[in-house]
């Protein structure tokens, strides 16, 4: 598959984990955004790097080589990082409980991956993991696997019942990405944590 096309529907895949993020609360940030744009990205320092949102204290640490986007896309999100050479993708969402304190994890955790599941052109399955807490709070973590574009994806989705938030950390890229990097994005996942805001 040729690079742009590739970049093309990664694109799509980011949309698509951006509006299952919005999907319960009812909120759309898109208002009209060209599917196609690229946020921009700014290189992050080299080694492991801490990224946080002062606002609602979510953290994660990714590798070297790794960049943070500081525009376009990435506003929906409390922190969203690529690296764009080997399409991987991280992100993390979070949405007060109240708004979601009809469902308990096992079925926000259900909601957010059906939203997944009706987005993708073609749904392949998913598998749970054994993650049961990160950083002391209650997780649940599956890879949902799937096609967008015609491209083989795989999420790695994972929802964390904070005191106050719900969190979703997800990480995705193609299945062929996957494999190569899956160790990396289940770090990327189980470094998340909960800063004092």
């Amino acid at each position: 598959m040729r690079p742009n096309r590739l970049a093309s529907n990664l694109t799509k895949g980011l949309m698509l984990f951006l509006l299952l993020a919005t999907g319960l609360s009812g909120c759309m940030f898109f208002g009209g955004r060209d599917a196609q744009e690229t946020p921009s990205e700014e290189q992050i320092a080299t080694g492991p790097t801490d990224l946080e949102n002062t606002a609602t204290g979510a953290q994660i640490t990714v590798p070297d080589g790794w960049r943070v986007a500081r525009e376009g896309l990435r506003k929906t999100a409390d922190i969203y990082a690529v690296y764009p050479s080997r399409d991987l993708y991280a992100s993390v969402l979070s949405e007060r409980a109240a708004v979601l304190s009809q469902f308990d994890l096992e079925d926000n955790a259900t909601q957010y991956r059906r939203l997944i599941r009706s987005e993708l052109d073609d749904y392949e399955g998913e598998n749970r993991l054994g993650t049961s807490s990160i950083d002391g709070m209650p997780a649940v973590q599956y890879e949902i696997r799937g096609r967008v574009g015609g491209v083989p994806v795989v999420y790695l989705h994972t929802t964390i019942k904070g005191a106050d938030n719900y969190y979703q950390v997800v990480g995705w890229t193609t299945e062929n990405g996957y494999e190569e990097n899956e160790e990396t994005l289940k770090a990327i996942a189980l470094s998340f944590r909960k800063t004092e805001s």
